[in-house]
């Protein structure tokens, strides 16, 4: 296939979304210039970040594109209307990492309908739109006639049927190496037998791994008091607090205090060498979250071999749910204590599990053929116009 030129504009362009784009470009077999701004001040990217982008390329010679890559802080409408031609002409896909409409509102915002109406004039005015999942994407066309329906007159017919038309899904890409094709599914969770697989825990004591942002919409609260109501029950175990700090360190000091050498890691770690060697030593990996569209870092740590303990109502069903038989899931925050008590502590969660191999197909070794193809059907024109 002829290598494309491809424009990536990243308003965000910090975490999960920088290391997308890095990923991509890293092994994609098409050609990149990136336009980003810093991970910051998220209601302005959406705000105004359209017009900063347009302004710089319609100020430089960058030569010709053949398609615009843009994610949900970029109002594409605001851009596509500032570009000088022929950039106006060139096609673009919007890929949704997550959206305003669903998102839930920290403790000090007020809701503000602009921002995921934002998101749907994008959506429409994108060439084609991605979901980094199926629940994501359901959960955005399944709100859009109620969110719509806000408006008191004007309202835009059959948004729907015409978004989900014009939208697929494409996984978030991990930067993790596939497993060997004679990986075969294992023993986790519980008392293990030998003869079935490896030792569990794979350390002295299970280590317990939170590897999220330590910020309001991953509840970081309530994965303290699971620990420290294990920990009062008398339960022995190590805990690695990881992810994106921000300076919110006092949100896991008292708990990390309560651990003492208990806690084998704290905050941002240095390389992803280290990071990587951590999951793969560790034995069960917590989800809290309030919202998780993919959920990147529970995947990297399922991949690593990890037991995945997760909050039902968000995305990981779907992603864990339909061939894994063990009980991975709780609604309420005495049921992920018991959940994590029977796995330190008996056999009633164990489970020869293949959810490592389920998972490793998001690896971008894996998966950047499809991102890859994804570009040479838009550039060629292959979807259809949406309904009337």
């Amino acid at each position: 296939m002829k290598i494309k030129r491809i424009l990536f504009i990243e308003p965000y362009d910090g975490g999960s979304h920088r290391a997308f784009r890095e990923g991509w470009i890293e092994r994609s077999r098409h050609q990149f210039k990136s336009f980003t701004l810093p991970a910051r001040f998220w209601k302005w990217r959406m705000r105004g970040a359209a017009v900063w982008f347009a302004d710089l390329l319609n100020q430089q010679d960058n030569g010709p594109f053949d398609l615009i890559f843009a994610t949900g802080f970029l109002n594409v409408a605001d851009l596509r209307g500032m570009l000088n031609p022929p950039l106006d002409r060139v096609p673009i896909i919007l890929y949704m990492h997550e959206n305003q409409m669903t998102y839930p509102l920290s403790p000090d915002e007020e809701f503000d309908f602009h921002f995921g109406f934002t998101n749907i004039i994008s959506c429409l005015v994108a060439d084609r739109v991605v979901f980094n999942s199926e629940f994501h994407r359901q959960l955005f066309l399944d709100n859009l006639s109620s969110y719509l329906g806000k408006m008191p007159e004007g309202v835009p017919r059959k948004v729907p049927a015409r978004l989900a038309a014009n939208s697929e899904v494409l996984g978030v890409g991990l930067q993790r190496e596939p497993l060997p094709d004679h990986h075969f599914a294992q023993y986790r969770g519980g008392d293990c037998d030998p003869n079935i697989g490896p030792a569990w825990p794979r350390g002295t004591r299970p280590l317990v791994v939170w590897n999220h942002r330590w910020e309001f919409d991953k509840r970081p609260g309530m994965f303290s008091r699971a620990m420290l109501r294990l920990m009062q029950a008398g339960l022995d175990f190590d805990v690695a607090l990881l992810g994106e700090s921000k300076t919110h360190e006092e949100v896991f000091q008292l708990l990390a205090d309560q651990l003492g050498d208990r806690c084998v890691s704290f905050g941002y770690l240095p390389s992803r060498q280290q990071y990587d060697q951590l999951l793969e030593r560790a034995d069960i990996v917590v989800s809290c979250a309030n919202q998780e569209y993919f959920g990147i870092s529970v995947a990297e740590a399922v991949q690593a071999g990890c037991y995945p303990v997760l909050p039902r109502e968000q995305v990981y069903p779907t992603m864990y749910g339909a061939r894994c038989k063990g009980r991975h899931f709780y609604e309420t925050e005495d049921e992920l204590v018991d959940l994590l008590s029977d796995l330190m502590t008996g056999n009633s969660c164990g489970h020869v599990c293949s959810l490592d191999r389920d998972v490793d197909q998001f690896c971008w070794q894996r998966l950047v053929h499809s991102f890859d193809d994804l570009v040479d059907r838009v550039v060629a024109g292959a979807f259809c116009e949406g309904p009337e």
